[in-house]
């Protein structure tokens, strides 16, 4: 690294104790990790500076008679008992007893001191990895610390469980996002904010993206690709080199992934090579058998490799052959698109991605789309239909609205389809089933769902039971079928066993708002529990399964009376509607936190949700008779609540007056429930609302209240 160190005082301190506190200290990182810079702060702050000896090694270091001897002149510059050590010999065996004495020399010090050995990939040979064991096994105070770029050939592990070993690596010395925004005057735009996230704390590179804030620095700018051409790759032996070319292509690197692009059969030792040298891989398991490169190094590499002419496109299609043939489709979609195979990557999308989806990925199989050419898309039913799901789970109807089009345009494709469609029109009619579902055009849904279901045969289980939920769903909203609770049983008995998560998820959540309504809370709750575990056992299963999951759990626990939770779930559902454009769910949520709020006697907040949800609700063309029915009935609740008992001084509204009245009557809760045709529950919370507003904290304390107010009783 060149430039002005910059202040790391957290590195200090952890190189200080680790230096003084352990036998050994190792600090190993690529180059541009700042390991010279951190060791010079260090020792420059350091209380006892005067006890540390820095050697600098070059390559003659890598002669073991040279090694010692730059060993014994930096300990002799902080303690002149050892200028009187004989030059340390040339053969081994005498070499051991020169060490020997060199341990007990540093046996007779008055106090410890550290030998900071930098750059020590310079000297890590066999035999001085064998000498360095002897040093640090023998009883001195010489503490050792080696900073370098490479594993070196110690016994690390009996070092590290016996707690003698200190690790100080790249998590230590790079910057933090802080230090790196520290590198520039200004406030840091997006393009800066994007280079630290990609440089992963490499010191060289964010001191060169701070000479550039507004740009979104990459591994082929003209001065970090010199920097990664003349320190890391023109030193490699060539086979080294050839090796980290050639595999630029790949996003993950294993060993037989390795051979399979390279044509070779060293792959996991080349990894293994590259790993114990710190050429800027990243392990991305524990045994260490995948591993990746460092995003702006790949950058960089890649650039390299087009320069010297390495045939990228073979590579990519080389990957996506190995990846096929592992069970890995997915990740060889991204080869071949990069590779111009635009056939071959349209049959693997068309393959995998609904699995994709149902995993999470929809943002990846956007991407998918947007890569291939238009004539391509558009030319392709499966693949537009693949758009139109994936637009779906993202929330963009107006894309899901035109990608079916196009659908019923493209040239029709035979026979069922890989994502478990039976045929491209079975597809768009379950498309067009979903799209006026989460438009608010129950109807229509319901009519479209019927006629994917009844193209969908036993063998097509996965898409049939997403045409059930829908038509599950839009007969609950219509408010005409009195099987409902029947139709979602059978949806999770046989979603169970087929692993249909999105299905199963939806069809527990909404049976558990059935069961609730019919006053069954403990079934409800069981099915709720068992919808939120398997929500959780998969990666984001869905973002229509969470938010109706979220809606169906505030409808349970609104009909339990645990009203803060409720309101939490209703918001939750609110929000995660909105932003997926379904504008069925979201109305559904407002009108529950409306309800709540007039239980509670906040009419303000009432009339606002209340006046959400007419808004909501007119944005769709049928959302059914329920919840027209219940936007009815809240809005009767709030016109007869917000006129003022005038006989009571105006402190309760006409129907809190109208409850105290029936209680000094000496009328049970659910006796007036019935009187007025309401919920218990309803009556419990005006109950609560007028304590609050009567100060007082019984029944019998509000009427009291009430009467000396002027209040009829």
């Amino acid at each position: 690294m060149t430039g002005t160190p910059h202040p790391r005082p957290v590195l200090r301190s952890r190189l200080e104790a680790a230096a003084w506190q352990h036998r050994a200290t190792l600090v190993r990182a690529p180059a541009g990790w700042g390991k010279t810079f951190g060791l010079d702060a260090w020792t420059a702050s350091s209380p006892r500076r005067d006890r540390i000896a820095r050697a600098e090694l070059d390559p003659s270091c890598a002669d073991p008679v040279v090694f010692w001897a730059r060993v014994a002149e930096a300990l002799a510059r902080v303690d002149d008992r050892f200028a009187a050590l004989s030059p340390p010999p040339a053969g081994v065996n005498d070499r051991r007893g020169w060490i020997a004495e060199l341990l007990a020399t540093g046996r007779g010090a008055p106090a410890d001191l550290v030998l900071a050995v930098d750059s020590f990939e310079r000297a890590d040979t066999a035999t001085i990895g064998d000498e360095l064991g002897q040093f640090l096994h023998g009883r001195s105070r010489i503490r050792l610390l080696l900073a370098g770029r490479t594993r070196p050939r110690l016994a690390l592990a009996r070092l590290r469980t016996s707690g003698a070993l200190a690790e100080i690596g790249t998590e230590d010395l790079g910057f933090t996002a802080d230090e790196a925004r520290s590198l520039v005057d200004d406030p840091p735009g997006p393009e800066y904010e994007d280079t630290i996230r990609r440089a992963e704390g490499w010191p060289v590179a964010l001191r060169i993206a701070a000479d550039h804030p507004h740009e979104r620095l990459r591994g082929d700018h003209h001065h970090l690709y010199d920097y990664v051409v003349e320190e890391v790759l023109d030193p490699l032996p060539s086979d080294l080199r050839g090796f980290l070319l050639d595999t630029a292509v790949l996003d993950w690197l294993s060993g037989p992934l390795c051979d399979a692009v390279t044509g070779d059969t060293d792959g996991g030792g080349q990894l293994a090579r590259l790993d114990r040298e710190g050429l800027f891989v990243v392990p991305l398991d524990r045994r260490r058998v995948w591993f990746r490169y460092h995003p702006l190094f790949r950058e960089a590499l890649h650039r390299a490799a087009t320069l010297e002419g390495v045939d990228a496109v073979r590579g990519h299609r080389r990957a996506a052959r190995w990846f096929v043939d592992h069970g890995m489709p997915d990740r060889a979609v991204a080869h071949l698109l990069t590779a111009g195979d635009e056939a071959d990557a349209g049959e693997l999308i068309a393959a995998t991605y609904w699995r994709m989806l149902d995993v999470g990925h929809t943002a990846t199989v956007l991407g998918w789309i947007d890569r291939l050419p238009a004539e391509h898309l558009h030319a392709d039913a499966r693949l537009l239909l693949a758009h139109a799901s994936a637009s779906l789970f993202a929330g963009r109807t107006g894309d899901v609205h035109l990608a079916l089009a196009r659908a019923e345009a493209a040239p029709a494709r035979p026979g069922a389809l890989p994502d478990g469609l039976p045929s491209v029109d079975a597809g768009i009619a379950l498309g067009r089933a979903t799209l006026n579902a989460l438009l608010g055009n129950v109807g229509e849904a319901m009519r479209w769902a019927q006629r994917a279901r009844s193209m969908h045969g036993p063998k097509h289980f996965t898409q049939r039971a997403n045409c059930d939920i829908i038509l599950a769903g839009t007969a609950y909203y219509a408010g005409t079928a009195d099987d409902v609770e029947f139709r979602l049983v059978e949806i999770v008995e046989a979603a169970t066993p087929m692993r249909n998560t999105v299905a199963e998820i939806a069809g527990r959540a909404m049976l558990a708002r059935v069961r609730a309504e019919r006053g069954d809370l403990s079934a409800a709750r069981e099915q709720l529990v068992r919808a939120d575990t398997l929500l959780r056992s998969r990666y984001a299963a869905a973002p229509f399964a969470a938010r109706v999951l979220a809606l169906c759990r505030a409808a349970v626990d609104h009909r339990g009376g645990a009203a803060d939770a409720a309101v939490a779930g209703y918001t939750e559902a609110r929000d995660l509607s909105i932003a997926a454009a379904d504008r069925i769910t979201a109305p559904d949520a407002v009108l529950g936190l409306a309800e709540l709020a007039l239980d509670a006697g906040r009419a303000e907040d009432a009339r606002s949700r209340l006046d959400e949800a007419a808004l909501l609700l007119a944005g769709c063309d049928d959302p059914g008779h329920r919840l027209r029915a219940r936007q009815a009935a809240l809005e009767a609740r709030r016109a007869d609540g917000v006129a003022a008992d005038p006989t009571a001084g105006g402190l309760l509204t006409v129907r809190q007056g109208t409850i105290l009245r029936a209680v000094a009557r000496g009328l049970s809760d659910a006796a007036i429930a019935r009187e007025l045709g309401v919920s218990p529950r309803t009556v419990h919370a005006h109950l609560r609302a007028i304590n609050a507003r009567l100060n007082v904290h019984s029944r019998s304390d509000a009427v009291r209240a009430y009467r000396a107010a002027g209040g009829p009783a």
